[in-house]
């Protein structure tokens, strides 16, 4: 902390006042920071700092942040908060006030959470398990009908956004503890074309009343990112199984000693490809690390450890963009960006899901296709 101290009787103007900051430590400031001057102000011999007054100040600051915040979640036009770790939009009894809460309650509450969890990843699964299986006349039926009630600059931006994802990579977050952050990496995801995401929410990874907060305010960062398929699975064996299954290999950013320069990894011809982020503070996980086919850094040339999570992120899809392209002799598309390689049922089913996102009002899609005689499943009501 820098401080500055004058005496109504010994004001210190100019070049003078800058000999008067002293470094504070630990709540004191002695008079052996100031050198001799006939304009020393007088001081005793430490000045304390009250440190309630300190953190009154410090809650007061966080209540103002998050009165200045937005008020709600827009994907495309996301304004970040002044206080990102106490975004009220992600949830509303995030206020990082310190309250004291004894150990029996934050268990209790670990508990409850952990049950919230396993019912929004269900959730969330059943709703794009729902959407995929739509019959394709179906599919095709119900967005004939709402192209109606949307004009046509939405339906060519809908359109033109879909024909570019690709499905040649995918993300996954292994439990992340930022919202904010989550956020930002999920819109950065949007930007580059990449459709499929996947995370792992494991309870035991979040003690702690703020940990647990963060973790609440992600939910609502994935149920809102409305534009991109969405996978919670509840540990990391199973989310890499799963993820390997389908042909993928793993790539996950670690510090480790034995990590190779990302510009190392053979991203051309390694086939469909999942880029493991892990965990803001402790980085991904002893069993992903064994899991992982490779595991990779990014180049830093200063004295910074690390890179902030979305940073990492959009650097790493920065460097899958650069070795993604289209071949000038016979035109195909190489690299692990691939834009516009799902397939056709896929890209109709996630038409329909942007149409339905594109109506004024969440729920009016549901009523405009029952006036045809069309029914949605109740799954879908979770877009």
């Amino acid at each position: 902390m820098i401080v500055a101290i004058a005496t109504r009787s010994s004001p210190i103007r100019g070049a003078a006042a800058a000999s008067f900051v002293g470094t504070c430590s630990r709540g004191s400031l002695t008079k052996s920071f100031f050198p001799s001057s006939r304009q020393q102000p007088q001081l005793s011999s430490t000045v304390r700092f009250d440190s309630g007054s300190r953190r009154r100040r410090t809650r007061e600051a966080n209540r103002k942040a998050q009165a200045e915040t937005p008020q709600t979640l827009d994907w495309e036009t996301f304004e970040f908060s002044s206080s990102p770790k106490f975004d009220k939009r992600f949830d509303e009894k995030t206020n990082g006030d310190g309250q004291f809460v004894s150990d029996d309650e934050l268990e209790d509450w670990r508990e409850e959470e952990a049950k919230e969890d396993r019912e929004a990843a269900r959730q969330l699964n059943e709703h794009h398990q729902a959407l995929q299986s739509l019959d394709p006349e179906l599919v095709e039926r119900a967005s004939e009908v709402l192209i109606r009630h949307i004009n046509e600059d939405r339906i060519e931006r809908v359109e033109s956004v879909l024909k570019q994802r690709t499905k040649q990579s995918r993300f996954l977050f292994e439990n992340p503890t930022n919202p904010s952050n989550v956020w930002a990496c999920l819109r950065t995801i949007d930007s580059f074309g990449i459709q499929n995401v996947d995370v792992v929410m494991q309870g035991d990874n979040y003690r702690g009343k703020a940990a647990i907060v963060q973790k609440k305010g992600m939910r609502t960062a994935m149920g809102s990112a409305q534009w991109l398929t969405l996978i919670n699975h509840p540990d990391t064996a199973s989310a890499v199984a799963s993820i390997k299954q389908q042909g993928f290999k793993i790539y996950a950013s670690d510090l480790n000693p034995n990590s190779k320069d990302v510009r190392e990894l053979d991203w051309v011809n390694a086939g469909p490809i999942c880029v493991v982020m892990g965990n803001e503070n402790n980085g991904i996980s002893d069993e992903m690390r064994e899991l992982a086919d490779e595991t990779f850094t990014l180049p830093m040339s200063g004295f910074a450890e690390s890179f902030n999570l979305s940073v990492a992120t959009a650097i790493t899809l920065a460097h899958m963009s650069a070795k993604s392209g289209t071949s000038p002799d016979d035109k195909t598309k190489f690299g692990p960006l691939q834009p516009g390689n799902i397939d056709a049922h896929e890209y109709a089913c996630l038409r329909l899901k942007g149409l339905l996102n594109s109506l004024p009002q969440k729920r009016m899609g549901r009523a405009i296709l029952r006036n045809e005689g069309i029914d949605l499943p109740n799954a879908i009501d979770l877009l």
